[in-house]
């Protein structure tokens, strides 16, 4: 069975189009939509949605932050000396965390892939990548979609947004992650299509008469603006699509930039905040990141100079006793608020904070002036690359809850005329369609697909999906700690640990049935490795982390090569060439090309 799948930075939701009518899959509380929320206990248990939302303010709002660090041993660092010999010393392993912490909330996962740099969090003992954050969404919306239609349903498309950032191979990284996080959690086939395509799709499927629309899908992450024909008896045919990287989340943090004097941050009155603090100040989640040690010294200085101290007060509260959330809630409550009424009160008081603050509309407005320009630069622009005049658009469709704004409805009224808006159900239009695409079997499949298709053959070891806990040795329980998650998903042999003496050249043969990148990670505390690895290349940035019971975690480095279809022959571990303490034995990750 076929679904749409909307996984969204604010709201994720499933449906299922069966020819006739659509049927939206309930999740939690009985709702079309699930609140892209993860809290994940210390014991892994995993809870989400509006759940999420209660367990992690009954948990764990007000409660003191408490940074301990735990030692998790050492890795041994090889590094070239001045003399004869290389320079040898102990790298200790640390974390800090909070102590206190029942659990961990995450939210707007999706905002993360459009970082290069992410690829997951520790969360207490665990590391999770991206792609592991992102199946527990479509995990759960898999299976409440099978309880609900009682068949298995192992086909989806899934909508993406424009662009995930401005660098194209970013968005194609983001897209690929969604793909493994699919593949996870057991969808067969998958295939994408843009969010506002799928907004088109629904309204196409009631449209009789055609039309040219302008598709405004403003969600908390993004906007997505497309200009199509539709309606009718042929497709929708779509003559231009732009994404912007504008969000709700930003109109949020424009109101909590205007709440930062009840914090000691007001430049116009002369008081200042170091530019870190400010900055941290943006997000719920990096608010308690000010309470780790490293900041004691800074509070102090404040404490001591700054003309009110009882803003630093509210400060020091704000960021240790994980209010942070419940502040960003009350922020949200009011911009709901502002799309209805004139004006609303925010009252947020919590010991020492004492926020007490009537925002008005216009203010709200003011505040987010950037905000409306680049969407007003952003339509003309995907018209001009339609090649279409406003007032050739006879109909603007508008989805996503930002859209619900009145500023933006007044500058598509100013642009386009009132008459020609049409408001689409905001939490549910995109994933009706997709619902509608995937019964139609549309959507596209990317062009990593092949990669996480199995290419190895005539292998004498068995062949494993590497992830996080991953069992790496047939013959000892050493497991993947963390992981790259651009390497997550692929095919991996499963080695044998007792061959870590091995010096034979040819200690390895196995054949693959099209080109790929070989991947080996060897011991990063090795003096040299062996002959027949020098030519692959190092991957500086990443390693790999293997954890066994017995001797804590060892660092591997990453090397790579590329090999056509046919036989890959590798060495042993301690080859002619390899030197110092090259323990545990190496992996083989294989990657399609």
């Amino acid at each position: 069975m076929r679904i749409g799948i909307d996984f969204g930075t604010t709201n994720s939701a499933a449906a299922l189009y069966d020819g006739n009518r659509l049927h939206p899959i309930t999740t939690l509380d009985h709702a079309n939509i699930l609140p892209s929320l993860i809290y994940l206990t210390r014991q892994h248990q995993v809870i989400l949605g509006v759940e999420a939302a209660r367990e992690y303010t009954r948990r764990e709002t007000g409660r003191a932050v408490h940074w301990k660090t735990k030692d998790f041993g050492s890795i041994e660092i090889v590094v070239a000396g001045t003399g004869g010999g290389p320079i040898i010393y102990q790298h200790p392993i640390t974390l800090t965390y909070d102590d206190a912490a029942n659990g961990r909330l995450i939210q707007s996962v999706k905002t993360a892939l459009r970082s290069i740099e992410y690829g997951g969090t520790q969360v207490f003992d665990r590391y999770y990548t991206l792609d592991e954050l992102i199946a527990l969404v479509l995990g759960y919306l898999k299976t409440q979609a099978e309880t609900q239609l009682g068949q298995p349903c192992d086909e989806v498309v899934i909508g993406r947004p424009v662009q995930f950032s401005d660098r194209v191979y970013v968005s194609t990284r983001a897209e690929e992650i969604i793909y493994k996080a699919a593949l996870r959690v057991g969808f067969r086939e998958v295939r994408f299509q843009l969010e506002p395509i799928g907004a088109l799709y629904l309204y196409h499927s009631e449209a009789t008469q055609r039309q040219k629309a302008l598709v405004f899908d403003f969600g908390g992450g993004t906007l997505d603006l497309t200009v199509a024909e539709v309606g009718g008896r042929s497709d929708p045919q779509v003559l231009a699509t732009r994404g912007l990287l504008v969000g709700g989340d930003d109109l949020d943090k424009r109101i909590m930039r205007s709440l930062l004097p009840y914090f000691g941050e007001d430049p116009m009155n002369g008081m200042s905040l170091p530019y870190d603090l400010v900055n941290a100040l943006g997000d719920w989640q990096t608010m308690p990141d000010l309470s780790r040690p490293q900041y004691r010294d800074t509070f102090t200085h404040l404490r001591k100079t700054h003309p009110r101290p009882d803003q630093i007060a509210a400060l020091e509260t704000l960021v240790t006793k994980n209010v942070g959330f419940s502040l960003f809630r009350a922020i949200e409550r009011v911009k709901r608020d502002l799309t209805t009424q004139d004006e609303s009160e925010l009252h947020f008081l919590y010991e020492s904070i004492q926020i007490q603050e009537r925002i008005t509309r216009a203010k709200f407005e003011r505040w987010i002036a950037p905000e409306l320009e680049a969407v007003r630069e952003g339509v003309f622009a995907v018209l001009a690359e339609a090649n279409t005049p406003p007032d050739q658009i006879e109909v603007v469709l508008r989805t996503g809850g930002s859209s619900l704004v009145p500023a933006f409805v007044r500058l598509l009224s100013e642009i386009f005329a009132p008459d020609k808006l049409t408001e689409l159900d905001p939490l549910i239009s995109v994933v009706g369609g997709l619902g509608i695409l995937a019964y139609q079997e549309r959507g596209l499949a990317g062009p990593y697909r092949h990669k996480y298709l199995d290419p190895i053959q005539d292998a004498s070891y068995p062949r494993y999906t590497i992830g996080i806990d991953s069992r790496v040795y047939q013959d000892r329980e050493t497991v993947i700690r963390k992981l790259p998650v651009e390497l997550s998903g692929f095919q991996a042999l499963q080695m044998r640990y007792n061959d870590r003496e091995a010096q034979d050249e040819t200690h390895l043969t196995f054949t693959i049935d099209r080109p790929c990148r070989v991947y080996v990670t060897y011991a990063a505390s090795a003096n040299t490795i062996p002959l027949w690895l020098r030519p692959f290349s190092l991957d500086a940035n990443f390693k790999v982390e293997v954890h066994d019971e017995w001797w804590g975690i060892k660092e591997l480095n990453i090397y790579s090569q590329e090999y056509p279809r046919g036989a890959v022959i590798l060495g042993g571990n301690r080859a002619y060439g390899a030197h110092g303490k090259c323990d545990p034995q190496y992996l083989v990750i294989v990657e399609p090309l």
